[in-house]
C-alpha cells in the first residue's frame, strides 16, 4: 500500500478522527517501512488536498472537513470527488426536462438554437447539508435515452459515457465569485446575497463533441479549491 493510500484510509474510516494529531513521522516510517522523504511527500499531498494541516512546533492533524476539490487531479466529477473524500451525499432533482436551446445554451453545446437538450437541476447535500446547487444542460443527441436515466444514485459522468459509446476527454472551467439570488438561496438554505463559488464548465467527449455545459453554485464556507504551481524556470 503506497503511504498516500494508508493515510487517507486512517482518515476516511475515522481511525483518525478529525482534529486529532496524527502519528509522527518517525512512527510512520517505522510502521510502513519507508522513508522520511515517502512520508513527506504523502503528508503535503494531503495537506494540498485539504484532508490534513501542519500546524508548527505541533505537528500533523486531520482537518475538521472542508469539502476539497483539488484541481490537479484532473477532470473528475464532484460526485467522484465526494466518493474519494470518503463523504456520505445524496441528490435531490428539482427539475429535469427537455428544453429548446437559446442562443447561450447552443453557443456552449455546438447546437442549432431551438435544438432539444435536457436541463437538469439538482441540489447535493453532504452529511445532511445542503451543498450545492447543479445546473447541467446536456446535448441529448449523443446520449439516446438520458432523458429517463436515474440521476439520483448513478452519477452524471458514468451516465453519459455509458449511453454516449464514448470517454469524456476535458473540460473548461472557470470559477466566479456570486451573491446567491432567491432561487439559489432557497436551494441551500442561505440568505439572499449570501457569497457563492460559481462553477462553469463546457465538457467534451473523446471525439471533441460538446455534451454538457454546467452552471454550478457552491456554498463558499464548505468547498475548498487546491492545486500546485510548479515555479518556471
Amino acid at each position: 500500500m503506497q503511504v498516500v493510500d494508508y493515510l487517507r484510509e486512517n482518515i476516511a474510516s475515522g481511525a483518525w478522527e478529525q482534529a486529532s494529531k496524527i502519528p509522527s513521522e518517525v512512527e510512520l516510517m517505522s510502521t510502513l517501512g519507508v522513508s522520511r522523504g515517502s512520508i513527506k511527500k504523502a503528508i503535503s499531498k494531503l495537506v494540498d488536498e485539504g484532508l490534513l494541516e501542519q500546524i508548527q512546533g505541533k505537528g500533523t492533524y486531520v482537518k475538521s472537513k472542508d469539502i476539497s476539490f483539488p484541481l490537479t487531479e484532473g477532470l473528475i466529477s464532484f460526485s467522484e470527488s465526494l466518493i474519494e473524500q470518503g463523504l456520505s451525499f445524496e441528490t435531490n432533482i428539482l427539475d429535469c426536462e427537455i428544453r429548446k436551446s437559446d442562443e447561450d445554451i447552443s453557443r456552449h453545446l455546438g447546437i442549432v438554437e431551438g435544438s432539444d437538450y435536457l436541463h437538469l437541476e439538482r441540489v447535493r447535500s453532504v452529511e445532511g447539508e445542503p451543498v450545492m446547487f447543479i445546473e447541467n444542460n446536456i446535448n441529448m443527441a449523443l446520449v439516446p435515452g438520458i432523458e429517463t436515466a436515474d440521476f439520483v444514485n448513478e452519477g452524471l459522468f458514468a451516465i453519459i459515457e455509458r449511453l454516449s459509446g464514448h470517454q469524456i476527454e476535458y473540460s473548461k472551467t472557470s470559477f466566479v465569485a456570486k451573491l446567491a439570488d432567491t432561487q439559489r438561496a432557497d436551494a441551500l438554505g442561505l440568505s439572499t446575497q449570501s457569497p457563492l463559488l460559481q462553477q462553469l464548465q463546457t465538457v467534451y467527449l473523446d471525439n471533441d463533441s460538446a455534451i454538457e455545459y454546467a452552471r454550478v453554485w457552491l456554498k463558499s464556507s464548505r468547498f475548498q479549491l487546491g492545486t500546485v504551481f510548479q515555479r518556471r524556470h
